[in-house]
């Protein structure tokens, strides 16, 4: 039975699962949503305290330097960190005389959350943009590691695989501005399909590792990943 402790506007149904979660009621005449998604992405103080903590999940930060650190008022910096509170997207707690809030990595939708703050808020865009400027061919890059599985500190590197045929001076040149950028160390592998497809084959327990944990695409899909890794059989004479 749920308990009368939060209701959902658009359902009438008390403390649903999952606070800001599109709560849809398709009938023939409307489909709804839950207020606080539809506030969600509206403010721009929302935004940027979002991508402060969803994108480096294991920062914490008191509300003054939350403000200077987003550039916004400090006084929309306190309504919207209220609203995420509450909404169970970040916690809080006390150390002295300072309150201290973070991302909240047991939400139901943290893995979801920040990954869209990956994409939406420009890492993963220009990293793609960086590749796009290096010569060559790439078939399929992704982020693999903890900052995909949304478990990196702030000392975290970005560990990318980049499969194709690519000088590797030519992307570390490409790449040295964008660490500085995102001041984190990004750890490229460039992997010819041949060399994926032949470890593969041979089980090496690193590429079985990856092929099934959490990636952020940055060139292909899953799919494009399947597809690379099956290795074509030769035809008969």
């Amino acid at each position: 039975m749920c308990s009368p402790a939060r209701r959902c506007f658009g359902c009438g149904l008390s403390n649903p699962p999952l606070p800001y979660i599109i709560c849809i009621h398709m009938t023939t005449n409307s489909i709804q949503r839950h207020p606080v998604l539809e506030a969600l992405f509206t403010s721009r103080a929302r935004v940027e305290v979002l991508k402060l903590f969803f994108l480096r999940s294991s920062s914490r930060h008191y509300l003054r330097e939350i403000a200077a650190l987003t550039g916004q008022n400090l006084r929309a910096i306190q309504r919207e960190v209220a609203r995420l509170e509450d909404a169970g997207l970040i916690i809080s707690n006390i150390e002295g005389n300072r309150k201290y809030y973070q991302a909240n990595r047991a939400s139901p939708v943290f893995r979801e959350l920040r990954s869209l703050m990956i994409k939406t808020a420009g890492v993963a865009d220009r990293m793609r943009s960086t590749l796009r400027q290096v010569s060559g061919s790439i078939l399929v890059a992704f982020i693999f590691g903890s900052f995909a599985q949304g478990a990196e500190t702030p000392e975290s590197d970005i560990d990318l695989l980049i499969i194709g045929a690519i000088s590797g001076r030519e992307l570390s040149k490409e790449l040295s501005p964008l660490k500085e950028e995102l001041n984190r160390e990004l750890n490229p592998i460039i992997m010819p399909v041949d060399e994926l497809r032949s470890r593969l084959d041979r089980e090496d327990p690193f590429l079985t590792s990856l092929m099934d944990g959490p990636k952020i695409f940055l060139v292909g899909d899953q799919d494009d990943l399947a597809a690379l890794a099956v290795r074509i059989a030769p035809e008969s004479p």
